[in-house]
């Protein structure tokens, strides 16, 4: 094969792994909102860095893109809202906020930042929902066989890490699953 015959099919070679690298690519076009809720008691202290770290790398960095919609609580003795908005370019403020979190006091009330959570969802209706709690390992498992409080946690994946997990939880699944169960039986 010539010398030119050779640079031809390199450069076509290069030409095609580019476009299937980018052709391949998931991009995401539709926005979605995210709700954090992170546990401050003092049970977050031994695995505060790397849930700090995996919340912006995996969650700020990997998940988050322009246009979405977040909202960040803490959940100590009363939930607070610390963060609410449409993300623009810049990820650094709510970053920023997360990594100044203080851990402290003894308890966490996992189910009123659920419920402002779960209310915030239903104001925004129509809109992909993605939902978080980060707790400490040590800390008290979240309401779940309380009557009151275990829809809240009806739809949940816990993944466990060194000293503390993260729960998503499909807070707004349950209407849409009747819907879907509602016009499965109509169509049958």
């Amino acid at each position: 094969m010539s010398k030119e015959k050779t640079v031809k099919l390199g450069c076509f070679f290069l030409v095609f792994a580019f476009l299937t690298l980018n052709l391949g690519a998931d991009i995401r076009t539709i926005p979605i909102d995210v709700y954090i809720i992170v546990d401050s008691s003092s049970a977050m202290e031994r695995g505060r860095e790397e849930a700090v770290s995996w919340l912006c790398t995996a969650v700020m960095d990997g998940l988050l893109q322009q246009g979405d919609g977040l909202w960040i609580w803490t959940a100590g003795e009363k939930p607070e809202l610390v963060y609410s908005g449409t993300l623009g370019s810049d990820k650094e403020a709510p970053k920023t906020l997360i990594r100044s979190i203080t851990f402290r006091g003894d308890t966490a009330d996992y189910r009123g930042a659920l419920r402002e959570a779960q209310s915030a969802i239903a104001r925004r209706s129509g809109r992909i929902s993605y939902t978080l709690l980060i707790s400490g390992s040590g800390a008290k498992d979240p309401p779940s066989r309380e009557a009151e409080s275990a829809g809240l946690l009806r739809y949940s994946r816990v993944e466990s890490f060194a000293g503390w997990r993260v729960l998503t939880i499909g807070l707004d699944l349950s209407p849409r699953i009747r819907q879907s169960r509602s016009y499965y039986m109509n169509n049958q």
